[in-house]
């Protein structure tokens, strides 16, 4: 049985009962209408408090539905790019007591915040976009917290395509072909690709793993476009300029005379060039190229 509550209106203990009301609430400026479960006296049907049930609560935690987000994500959030509160509000620019506030439920966030929320609980992107509005104000640290959220070599990989574009606009084979002798010169060289690609075997030659899901990212992030020669044929570019950053000294000459080699070379000197690589030779159609496996098979210089 229900324990008593007390009702101001009837001033003794009374068993309370359930009632679904419709309700309108405000909230960060507009009107939240709901339908809310209440407890009343069976005697008055005034509303009573009672004690295990927060309806102030309940109200936010439907409220929170309209962005996908739970009490709990304010701290999931966070945690799932391993940052602590001060690195997350370093980024975000908030101060560190708003984040504490909002993750211990002893304040809720105004609509912007809400945004911004949503949109890191369901895209990196997102984090990406945040970290290079803010890069000059991070400084140094923006390398280290990208680190620590793990998306260091995301960035590194893109940069990768920025520096093989520069100045060097290339057909959609000659790019595959150009981040390919990338990655694996630098596997035959340090045991491991530069970048975080894999790559296929194809009938034109090596082309990297689910291209087209990561060619369509750099287009929509503005990373790379599109340009057409005199032929009107579609050539990529970089739309912005690389990081050099993210590499150190090694990795720069690697990237340099690789580019310098390929520079030039038509798509079919370029396929035909990689049809002797013993990788893609002994590689089923369509199955990847094992980096371990190739390793001393690879050679630039036969271009």
């Amino acid at each position: 049985m229900r324990k008593k509550e007390y009702c101001f209106n009837c001033d003794k203990d009374v068993i309370p009962k359930k009632k679904i009301e419709n309700n309108i609430y405000k909230i960060n400026g507009e009107n939240f209408e709901i339908e809310e479960l209440v407890y009343v006296c069976s005697s008055c049907e005034n509303e009573i408090d009672v004690e295990e049930y927060d309806q102030l609560r309940n109200v936010y935690v439907e409220y929170l539905k309209r962005y996908d987000l739970t009490f709990d994500d304010f701290k999931n959030i966070r945690k799932k790019y391993n940052l602590s509160q001060d690195s997350f509000s370093k980024i975000l620019g908030w101060a560190k007591k708003t984040v504490a506030r909002y993750e211990n439920e002893a304040s809720f966030p105004q609509k912007e915040y809400l945004d911004t929320y949503k949109k890191l609980k369901n895209s990196k992107t997102e984090m990406l976009k945040i970290m290079d509005y803010n890069k000059e104000r991070l400084g140094k640290e923006y390398y280290y917290l990208l680190k620590q959220m793990g998306l260091y070599e995301h960035l590194k990989t893109v940069n990768s395509f920025l520096y093989m574009l520069d100045k060097n606009n290339l057909y959609s084979t000659s790019l595959m072909k150009n981040m390919f002798a990338l990655d694996f010169e630098y596997n035959k060289l340090f045991n491991k690709p530069l970048t975080t690609l894999i790559y296929a075997k194809a009938p034109f030659g090596p082309i990297i793993n689910n291209h087209d899901e990561i060619i369509n990212y750099l287009l929509n992030e503005g990373y790379l476009g599109i340009t057409t020669n005199d032929l009107e044929k579609f050539m990529f570019i970089a739309k912005i300029e690389c990081d050099n950053n993210f590499f150190n000294n090694e990795e720069m000459a690697l990237m340099k005379r690789v580019k310098n080699k390929l520079k030039g070379k038509s798509a079919t000197e370029l396929s035909n060039w990689s049809h002797e690589f013993l990788g893609w030779k002994e590689t089923p159609n369509g199955k990847i190229i094992d980096y371990k496996k190739y390793r001393n098979d690879f050679n630039l210089e036969t271009i």
